[in-house]
């Protein structure tokens, strides 16, 4: 009887293979939760906005295509301002998905500030779009070449499929922090 218990007792310390493994890989960082990802990828569009800050004033002191200067300081202040609120956006939404505690906080909190940072990243798209959109309708008034304006539209197509993309990877980590299973 006293052997069945312990070998019992010591079966107990053997750790379920399929649970043990997922919660050590999250630990010890090989694999990342929804709420991981959304972090890092606020984090990594707040840099990328910040970074393309950085070159604006740089392409845009191209004389061949912006021979005007008031055509070049009207759109390196677009774009910087452009450029500035995305970052600031990101960083802010970056900021609070990582203040989400899955381990402190009822699954109901956890569900609505997800719900709360979702609803606020379709509002910021709805704000940068057009802001977007009147950073190429300025450069496409401001530069008269054909080869440029064609490789501006090949440049937006291309933002649109990336874009919509990051999107729809953006919406199912929310779905995967909101769902009900």
């Amino acid at each position: 009887m006293n052997d069945d218990i312990r070998k019992d007792w010591q079966g107990a310390n053997v750790s379920i293979p399929g649970k043990s493994d997922s919660y050590d890989a999250i630990m010890n960082g090989k694999r990342k939760t929804a709420l991981q990802n959304l972090a890092q990828r606020y984090r990594w569009f707040s840099n990328m906005a910040l970074l393309f800050l950085l070159m604006v004033p740089l392409n845009i002191m191209n004389l061949h295509l912006f021979p005007d200067l008031k055509g070049r300081m009207v759109i390196v202040i677009w774009f910087c301002s452009f450029f500035i609120i995305s970052s600031v956006m990101d960083r802010w939404l970056y900021h609070g998905i990582r203040q989400i505690d899955v381990v402190t906080m009822p699954v109901a909190e956890v569900v609505e500030k997800a719900l709360y940072y979702r609803k606020w990243h379709i509002r910021f798209i709805f704000i940068l779009l057009p802001m977007a959109l009147g950073c190429l309708g300025l450069l496409a008034y401001f530069i008269d070449d054909i080869y440029v304006r064609l490789g501006m539209l090949a440049g937006f197509l291309v933002g649109v499929g990336a874009g919509v993309s990051q999107l729809l990877n953006f919406l199912a980590d929310y779905r995967a922090i909101t769902s009900k299973s």
